[in-house]
């Protein structure tokens, strides 16, 4: 089995730092099975789960929907617990060998972000199709995925691993509305003790890309240019950091 080169994840993308606005369900499902975890089985809250052939949940959506941030959250908390799980982003797939998903099935939690990633790539498919089956023997591991295709989708080219995806249950992830968004980036800067005034949280929301990686990514930037000027982010800060006069 190839390993992965390890992976850092964000760690303020977490449980606490999700907006939900209509996505709820799924954060109180994904909160479910963290705590239950890795006696899943047992759990009185997951039955929907444990009646499934495949014990797997798709979050479907576009990208910056915040569906890897809720992958995250739940392995931040699952390595909190000391709970055996592993965290793949596919979107670094070229990178490694198709047997990375050797053994993966006696893990409590498998987390492949961005499924869609290897849809055409018929030895992927086929190894995620394997890893799948393997699951379903096992019936211990939860397998937890993100993608923007839907599991029925033509550009998977492997007919069976189509009827493998649509086996578990899949929740569509609400994008975030303006409030949303205002309120995620609130949340985000008091994570990162960053001062924001109400003038520059509405300057920087109405003069940058309006995605939320991009939002985040522009906080993290205005994080390290308060730092090295020692000032509180401020709508000059804000307009020199964009490149607006």
């Amino acid at each position: 089995m190839q390993l992965p080169l390890p992976v850092t994840l964000p760690i303020d993308e977490n449980f606490d730092s999700f907006v939900g606005d209509g996505n709820e369900e799924i954060v109180t499902l994904l909160t479910d099975i963290v705590d239950a975890l890795p006696s899943w089985r047992n759990s009185s809250s997951l039955g929907q789960l444990v009646s499934l052939k495949l014990p797997l949940v798709t979050l479907l959506g576009a990208s910056s929907a915040g569906k890897s941030h809720l992958l995250f959250a739940a392995c931040h908390q699952l390595a909190n617990k000391q709970v055996n799980h592993l965290y793949l982003n596919l979107n670094d797939y070229q990178a490694w060998s198709h047997d990375i998903f050797d053994g993966l099935e006696n893990l409590s939690l498998i987390a492949l972000d961005n499924v869609h990633a290897i849809a055409g790539d018929a030895e992927w498919e086929e190894a995620l199709f394997d890893l799948l089956n393997r699951v379903v023997e096992t019936q211990d591991t939860l397998v937890l995925c993100t993608s923007h295709l839907g599991p029925s989708n033509p550009a998977f080219s492997l007919p069976d691993l189509r009827s493998r995806l649509a086996w578990g249950v899949i929740y569509h992830i609400n994008p975030l509305g303006d409030d949303g968004r205002e309120r995620a980036v609130r949340i985000r800067a008091l994570e990162r003790g960053l001062k924001l005034s109400n003038q520059a949280l509405n300057f920087l929301l109405h003069h940058s890309e309006r995605d939320l990686k991009s939002l985040m990514t522009l906080l993290g930037r205005l994080d390290t240019r308060s730092l090295q000027e020692q000032k509180r982010l401020s709508v000059a800060m804000v307009k020199r950091e964009l490149g607006i006069q």
